[in-house]
């Protein structure tokens, strides 16, 4: 069976080669993730390219997603430091350090808000330290776990609330990095509330990006305003790295359920992330633990699960991606044993409600008539998102007229992209999107298909339309 579940990698050295570029490609790959947090503006923008290349000559639409580094608090660090458990050090509120043992961070405005009695951890929570008095510019802290401190390792303050703005000075050069790449997705770092959406789309549309904003879910804050954090973005990540170390470690895998059960109930793409291949970094298999991580996710309802190191330094980039693979499509083929829960989306807005029932019932029609694909042609890919967001059995087809949206479309579950031949004024779109999907190889003869439209009529009204045919020699629609 073709997999529905959407496999995204992060680009990096490991990935740099042409060859390298392909193979992962042709091993699954639909998403590259960009990480704004490590490389330099022209490292991301010759990557992109490179992995548009491989992706034109795989034959393939895939999506570009730019991570933006966020307020990732990084200590600035010349070289290892050991710190003891009792010992007392200080954080300098400034870019430079007041007395000459102090740590310096990136961003250090943020200590600000540090109060006694909040928690300090370091290198992803290996080390533990609890703030005291700040005076003379300097924020006091006693280690309570210690060991070696290495250089640019992150600062994590679960106890103290972010007040500064959504989109930092690095956010926003990263985001002059991504115009000029012309990326598909924006992915938000550290997302604390919804209004972050408005300005990062601000953001974009100064610099002549209309793409759609993905909140990364990382602080307990976040987790707290999920619901309003979903309806204000087009997606969602589980930020799973920062996350495991912001909230109680034994929380996350509750979290990443009710994550997932919220953006599948308001039709929102999600991404499941950190970690789920992570030992495939320097090894040729996973553990068995990871193979059942990344099932759960998928048993979940994720849209998307997502390789970092793995792909981006890791030894075994192509055996991540395959192994990923294999593990989606095992997991998706044994669907029937969650479902009849019933309907997982159970939220939209006054406006859907015509095109959700519709939706609705062309899924549940494939279903009765046994249909192998819903072909749907569409011009912003709206209506195979909506198609989508119910997880038909059958496969989703989505062919429209541009690469950009076919591109965006390539993170969304179960949505196979093929491009649209030109329809002149009045023609019938919906017969070309099925003979466009037979010559893209997504639908064969004798197959039963139904098929979805908003605007069947180029340039004609908006009429929702349902038709059910069989394709018949040459890829030509016939009665059912």
């Amino acid at each position: 069976m073709s997999r529905r579940t959407k496999i995204v990698a992060t680009l990096g050295p490991a990935t740099d080669t042409p060859a390298a570029l392909e193979a992962v490609l042709r091993a699954g790959v639909d998403v590259a993730r960009v990480n704004f947090s490590h490389g330099a503006p022209e490292e991301h923008i010759g990557r992109v390219a490179n992995f548009r290349a491989a992706a034109r000559r795989v034959g393939k639409f895939v999506a570009v997603l730019a991570d933006l580094p966020g307020p990732k608090l990084r200590v600035k660090l010349p070289a290892l430091r050991f710190l003891n458990v009792g010992d007392t050090i200080h954080f300098s509120l400034s870019s430079a350090p007041i007395e000459a043992s102090d740590l310096v961070i990136t961003e250090p405005e943020m200590l600000a808000d540090v109060r006694p009695g909040h928690r300090m951890l370091l290198d992803d929570g290996r080390l533990q330290l609890t703030a005291g008095e700040t005076s003379g510019g300097r924020v006091q802290a006693r280690v309570t776990v210690g060991g070696p401190l290495h250089p640019n390792k992150g600062l994590n303050l679960p106890d103290t609330p972010l007040t500064m703005a959504a989109l930092t000075d690095r956010d926003r050069a990263a985001l002059a990095v991504a115009a000029r790449a012309g990326v598909d997705w924006v992915a938000v770092s550290f997302v604390r509330g919804a209004e972050a959406a408005d300005e990062v789309r601000a953001a974009c549309a100064a610099l002549g990006m209309n793409v759609p904003v993905l909140a990364k879910i990382e602080r307990p804050e976040a987790v707290r305003r999920a619901g309003a954090i979903i309806a204000a973005f087009d997606a969602i990540m589980v930020a799973r790295g920062d996350l495991g170390v912001e909230l109680p470690l034994e929380q996350v895998p509750t979290v990443q359920k009710q994550l997932i059960a919220e953006a599948r109930s308001a039709g929102k793409p999600v991404i499941t992330a950190t970690d789920m291949l992570d030992s495939m970094r320097n090894n040729p298999r996973p553990t068995r633990a990871e193979a059942s991580d990344v099932a759960n996710a998928i048993f979940d309802g994720t849209d998307a699960v997502m390789l970092s190191g793995e792909t981006a330094v890791g030894s075994y980039p192509v055996e991540a991606v395959s192994c990923m693979d294999r593990i989606a499509v095992e997991t998706e083929s044994h669907f029937a044993l969650v479902r009849g829960r019933g309907p997982l989306v159970t939220s939209y807005t006054a406006a859907d409600e015509i095109d959700e029932s519709i939706t609705l019932a062309a899924c549940a029609l494939a279903d009765e008539v046994g249909a192998t694909a819903i072909v749907t042609p569409t011009l912003s890919g709206r209506t195979a998102k909506l198609a989508a967001r119910h997880r038909p059995r059958a496969r989703v087809v989505a062919v429209a007229p541009t690469d950009a949206v076919l591109q965006r479309l390539a993170l969304v579950w179960g949505i196979a992209p093929v491009r649209m031949t030109p329809v002149e004024p009045g023609g019938d779109r919906m017969t070309t999107a099925v003979l466009d999907a037979f010559r893209a190889g997504t639908i064969a003869p004798g197959e039963r298909v139904v098929l979805l439209a908003g605007h069947p009529i180029a340039g004609g009204p908006r009429c929702p339309t349902v038709r059910v045919v069989r394709i018949g020699a040459g890829g030509v629609p016939g009665e059912p």
